[in-house]
């Protein structure tokens, strides 16, 4: 089961910042130079100087960020909670087709645990590169910035009703980011209340919905420190955010994937993905039909994505008769080699187009985005080759392939909107205490 407990979450100090608006950001792997900029002109305390690599070394890195944590600590910029908490956690945001959703969850500390254990399944692979790097910054600074998004089941409700009676209580933290996304957090100290939502996620199983290389990392670190063992040892425990699976404010968006550059000619790589695909011309060029395309996937029975590159825009759909679990290699289920994702990947760029995804994804020659017409203006711009449109993987998708314990191919889906970077720090040196 997961082991959860309360902490004493650091926080930034409302007489020093007073708009706490400039001082969070998005997670570190969402942030783009532009953004980037942005968050560091907008304020000497913004949480990205903390989180992402600034000019020099990698070294370089990781030391100023725990040199100026330790500044920010000091000198009143943070703030450490009064007593341990439980924070429920509540995101209020619009979907285009929903209106304005809600979701809540709770912030707390889980046990950091090997995915053997069963008590938290991963369900994408992640980079090497990525971990190493959270890795040296974890162990320079001994915080976690923001937290891990995790999901669990609630069928029947027990949960839901406990959250929203410590909703009810006035407000601890407020704040809406630059998407329009409102924040709000609760305090929920020890005591009967704390004991009962702790209780009623006893037996839970969570699955990492966003967060893979952060809590590998929280979990090599933790083996460093030789501290897994150990309830009282800070380097044992992670900061996550644990949301119901059922919550109809848990939003999961397509990641689209955008290629720089096509080694082969559209003509040639249509012929090539013909000989598994149905390709069907779409009419009008790549500009035009952008915010459209996804709409053309949605009744597609088969694997299916769209296409687009200079020469055009395709709708691609597997042929009937062709089964990825006869042609895949490989020992993953046939449940796996059906997914859009995997046929993407696998049969899409791997077979019929040459392409190892993993190696152009880790050197930024591939990259994802979950908005549609950020690929296509990545695509008229000239700043990319290809784009291939895709669905979202369904909620239903992920408990079966992590449970099944397979994981899917790198940025299969994008849980929206993302949390908030700085709202809560899980400071290792005195969030026990």
């Amino acid at each position: 089961m997961a082991d959860i407990r309360p902490f004493r979450g650091t926080f930034y100090n409302p007489q020093v910042v007073e708009d706490l608006a400039r001082a969070i950001a998005p997670p570190y792997d969402v942030i783009d130079e532009k953004k980037r900029n942005v968050l560091l002109s907008r304020s000497p305390y913004n949480i990205a100087r903390l989180i992402l690599p600034q000019p020099g070394g990698d070294a370089d890195f990781w030391n100023n960020a725990a040199t100026l944590f330790r500044a920010w600590k000091k000198g009143g910029v943070l703030a450490c909670d009064g007593a341990q908490c439980f924070y429920v956690y509540r995101q209020t945001y619009a979907l285009p087709a929903s209106g304005e959703v809600s979701r809540t969850g709770m912030l707390a500390l889980l046990r950091c645990r090997d995915f053997s254990s069963g008590e938290i399944l991963p369900h994408e692979r992640t980079f090497p590169r990525t971990r190493a790097e959270r890795l040296n910054l974890l162990r320079a600074c001994r915080a976690n910035f923001s937290q891990i998004f995790t999901v669990f089941r609630d069928r029947e409700e027990e949960v839901l009703p406990l959250l929203e009676e410590a909703a009810a209580q006035p407000c601890f933290m407020e704040v809406t980011d630059d998407e329009g996304v409102r924040h709000r957090v609760w305090r929920l100290e020890a005591g009967d209340g704390a004991e009962r939502l702790k209780a009623s996620l006893r037996g839970k199983k969570l699955i990492i919905a966003d967060g893979h290389h952060r809590y590998e990392t929280a979990l090599a670190y933790s083996g460093e420190k030789h501290a897994t063992a150990s309830e009282a040892h800070a380097a044992a425990y992670v900061s996550v955010v644990l949301f119901r699976s059922e919550d109809p404010g848990l939003a999961v968006l397509p990641v689209h994937r955008v290629l720089r550059r096509l080694t082969l000619t559209p003509e040639e790589a249509c012929r090539r993905l013909e000989r598994y695909f149905h390709v069907e011309a779409l009419r009008g060029d790549a500009t035009s039909r952008a915010g459209m395309l996804g709409d053309r996937l949605a009744s597609s029975r088969r694997p299916a994505f769209v296409m687009a590159t200079a020469a055009g825009v395709a709708l691609l759909s597997l042929r009937e008769g062709v089964e990825p679990e006869g042609i895949l290699g490989g020992p993953e289920s046939a449940e796996w080699k059906n997914l859009d994702i995997s046929v993407l990947h696998s049969l899409v760029l791997e077979e019929c187009l040459g392409l190892d995804s993993s190696v152009l994804a880790e050197n930024g020659d591939l990259y994802f985005t979950p908005w549609e017409s950020a690929a296509m203006s990545a695509l008229s711009e000239g700043e990319a080759e290809a784009a291939f449109i895709v669905r979202p993987t369904r909620m239903d998708e992920i408990w079966d392939i992590a449970e099944g314990g397979e994981r899917m191919p790198h940025k299969s889906s994008y849980f929206y909107p993302k949390l908030a970077s700085g709202l809560m720090i899980y400071d290792h040196e005195n969030a026990l205490s």
